[in-house]
């Protein structure tokens, strides 16, 4: 029975670091099968993609079965908040919609919509998208690794801890497909990490929220410099630097760097 408690105890002390491997190595791993047994994508992503998901799952199992396991979920069943977190969310995508649109009414240059374009190719974008990351993520980084850090960190440093790391992780995806360069990508999704911690944080845990800020920025990076057409690259780079970089030290001053909330203690998800 002391040796079954040590064993839980030593789990529980370095779960941190045991799912960050263990979302690295699944990653590596679904990378490594794509590139050497050219395993078709959807297998490779359901182990890269998919390892946050897969690892949090995992160790919550380990920790304390379906209930903890029910628990690290339950973020997917809190939706009823305030519209202005929806509304928060959504900017991501927003924010640079609307840059774009007055880009182009001010006589700038643009590709426009890729004319094979069509609602079914839209839909599978958009399910893409969503499937590609916000859904296959969040659960991992925001709903496992994000309170566990916040127990030794302020919110603040949790989030640029796990920004960082966050980031990295994406490394090995370089080697299967074009990405944005990692001069930017590193320092902007050490940015969006404390946004979603701001929004996980004031949200009691709503992992349907840390989706949707997930899902719009992607969605807005993919679709605006894409078959939308509205914004070369390298100018939405530039202008989502500019409007980004305000927002997060808003968020900072008005909030505080301890908790990225205002709320008191017990409406802050643990």
């Amino acid at each position: 029975m002391n040796n079954i408690n040590e064993k839980e105890s030593t789990l529980s002390k370095y779960s941190l670091l045991i799912f960050f491997t263990l979302s690295f190595a699944l990653m590596i791993l679904g990378v490594s099968l794509k590139i050497f047994l050219s395993v078709p994508d959807f297998v490779s992503q359901a182990i890269s993609i998919w390892s946050p998901t897969i690892s949090a799952v995992i160790l919550s199992g380990l920790l304390g079965g379906m209930p903890a396991v029910s628990k690290l979920l339950r973020g997917f069943t809190i939706w009823r908040v305030h519209l202005k977190w929806y509304l928060a969310a959504l900017f991501l995508f927003i924010g640079p919609l609307i840059f774009a649109l007055f880009y182009i009414m001010l006589g700038f240059e643009h590709v426009g919509i890729d004319p094979s374009l069509t609602p079914v190719t839209l839909v599978i974008a958009i399910m893409s998208t969503l499937y590609l990351g916000p859904l296959s993520e969040e659960a991992g980084w925001r709903g496992f690794a994000l309170p566990r850090l916040q127990e030794r960190f302020s919110a603040l440093t949790s989030s640029v801890i796990l920004g960082l790391i966050w980031a990295c992780w994406h490394l090995p995806l370089y080697l299967v497909e074009t990405r944005m360069p990692f001069y930017i990508y590193l320092p902007l999704v050490t940015v969006l990490s404390i946004l979603f911690t701001w929004l996980y944080n004031n949200t009691r845990g709503s992992l349907i929220i840390a989706v949707l800020a997930h899902f719009s920025f992607n969605y807005g990076a993919s679709s605006i410099t894409g078959y939308l057409g509205l914004l070369p690259q390298m100018v939405f780079y530039i202008a989502g630097s500019i409007m980004i970089i305000p927002y997060v030290i808003g968020v900072i001053i008005y909030f505080g760097k301890e908790k990225l909330s205002r709320k008191p203690e017990s409406e802050l998800p643990s």
